[in-house]
């Protein structure tokens, strides 16, 4: 019988991949949804954050974001560590992870920890931090201490806590007992949260931290990448009672579209796959309950940790062209079902990380800090947020196949300001295969045959004939590039994250009957904006 994974492999292989629609018209009743300032953010593992501290590449990319968007990336301080995570005021150190980073089962803090980054970040950042819920002794003695000390440092900075990570796996890292469910998850959490917000601090605090809930791993309708068989979602936990809207602000789940931790699915690791997205439709409509779930409680949903391949990425396709342009995709496909900020994981050794902050010795090869080609697809959107606070978002039925997506954006009244389009078709190049900050061994050695294709694309729009507008592009040699990206000639030094150049922007002329007429490349993404 065929196996799941590989019959998985065979409908996706029958997906048209080439010669997407060039004649696209935007309906005037788009439904949108709410595009915020800063949906793109990012989710740093406790045990990497002393690294990240060592140099100024994150900050200065933070504060590349911040002067477009006016509003900083949001950074969530959580994963797998937090709930390994455990202070100890009289440690000689601020921090030291057992045995060692690239394998903590254990990470001690002293509460000085949190002021080594309580400034780090741009003035304006929201700072989201797990606490350790997995400890359970003392009536989550941990926790609650946590919660003091990161306060005391972050201050209003400290917008929200989450209450443990991944919890739905907590069963099988045997830090729950069988029965670990919806309904004991509930009882804690409010045992927890009232500890809290009943503590001096708290009810001292001009603008107390509230609280992301759920924070669970598992998609809910993709049995083959579950872990636990549980009841662990946002429509389970809001249906049974976890509501609070003076309290929970958001609910969180996790995604790994390329979930590959076992070895029965590493055949799932392919770009053309993740470069695909009607896989990526597949993975993020899974959550269109959980969206509904989130805002019936009064909060919203986010994808609280995310990327691309899970157990720290794959170089060779977490690091590439193609995963920047997955990335644009990927931020506004989730935007225009109601996802309202994604968070892609951080590590400073970790494949899928797109930016590393200092060099290191990695699978027998020495690598270099730098800067890897998906924060180009991070640059690129703040691009498409930029300019206002109250953009919507809506996907383009007639941009919506395998190889190609497209996007509008609009202001408060619903006029129509902006277009995204991203070219997702696969086009290998000969040039920009490494980076020195990502494996060598995986550069790519497969050349795509002939002349790069470019479309000739039509857009049929409500502007006025002859409105200007100005065009940005994401630029790479290819998908499977390393290097050698940019948005309009922007690019970033790989030692320091400082600016290079000024954006050149092209420029377009609305024509007769609200057509819109640009090329665009195999492999690309376009903004246009109404100027």
């Amino acid at each position: 019988m065929m196996a799941r994974h590989e019959l998985f492999l065979l409908v996706i292989a029958s997906i048209k991949v080439a010669g997407h629609s060039t004649n696209i018209s935007i309906p005037s009743n788009l439904s949108t949804r709410v595009l915020v300032p800063d949906v793109y953010g990012y989710s740093m593992e406790p045990v990497w954050v002393d690294d990240y501290l060592k140099s100024d590449i994150a900050s200065n990319l933070m504060h590349a974001i911040a002067n477009i968007t006016q509003k900083p990336a949001p950074f969530r301080v959580g994963g797998n560590t937090a709930d390994q995570t455990y202070l100890h005021p009289d440690q000689n150190v601020t921090s030291i992870a057992y045995p060692d980073p690239t394998n903590a089962e254990t990470f001690n803090i002293t509460p000085a920890w949190y002021d080594t980054w309580a400034n780090y970040f741009p003035v304006g950042t929201d700072l989201i931090y797990t606490l350790n819920l997995a400890s359970n002794t003392s009536n989550f003695a941990t926790a609650v201490a946590e919660a003091e000390a990161v306060h005391a440092a972050l201050g209003s900075k400290l917008t929200l806590f989450e209450l443990g990570n991944e919890l739905d796996h907590y069963q099988s890292k045997s830090w729950r007992g069988p029965g670990w469910g919806v309904t004991e998850y509930i009882a804690q959490f409010a045992n927890l949260t009232s500890q809290i917000t009943s503590s001096a601090w708290y009810r001292n605090a001009t603008t107390p931290p509230k609280i992301q809930a759920g924070v669970f791993a598992d998609p809910p309708s993709l049995p083959d990448q579950q872990v636990d068989q549980d009841d662990f979602d946002i429509v389970n936990v809001t249906g049974a009672g976890l509501v609070d809207p003076d309290l929970i602000a958001t609910y969180a789940m996790h995604l790994y579209p390329q979930s590959t931790c076992e070895a029965v699915r590493w055949l799932r690791m392919r770009l053309e796959l993740l470069s695909n997205h009607a896989v990526l439709w597949t993975n993020v409509s899974q959550y269109i309950p959980e969206v509904a779930a989130a805002e019936a409680a009064g909060a919203v949903f986010v994808l609280g940790e995310t990327n691309s391949i899970s157990c720290s990425g794959r170089s060779g396709i977490s690091d590439t062209f193609g995963a920047a342009l997955w990335g644009v995709d990927y931020a506004l496909l989730a935007a225009s079902i109601g996802v309202q900020k994604l968070a892609f994981h951080l590590g400073a050794q970790s494949e899928y990380s797109s930016f590393t902050p200092v060099p290191y010795e990695y699978k027998n090869e020495s690598l270099e800090a730098g800067i890897r080609a998906p924060f180009y697809g991070h640059y690129f959107v703040a691009h498409v947020v930029k300019g206002s606070s109250d953009w919507n978002i809506a996907a383009l039925p007639t941009a919506n196949e395998s190889d190609f997506s497209g996007y509008g954006v609009f202001d408060a009244s619903n006029a129509l300001k902006k277009l995204v389009f991203v070219d997702l078709g696969i086009w290998n190049a000969s040039t920009g295969l490494s980076n020195p900050s990502t494996l060598s061994v995986t550069d790519s050695t497969y050349v795509s045959n002939g002349t790069r294709p470019v479309n000739d694309m039509r857009v049929t729009t409500p502007w006025e004939e002859g409105a200007e507008l100005s065009m940005l592009r994401l630029n790479g040699p290819g998908t499977n590039a390393k290097s050698d990206v940019n948005v309009s000639s922007v690019t970033f030094d790989m030692a320091t994250g400082t600016k290079i150049g000024e954006e050149e922007e092209e420029s377009v002329q609305v024509g007769a009957g609200g057509v819109v007429a640009f090329e665009l490349q195999q492999a690309q993404a376009v903004l246009l904006e109404l100027s």
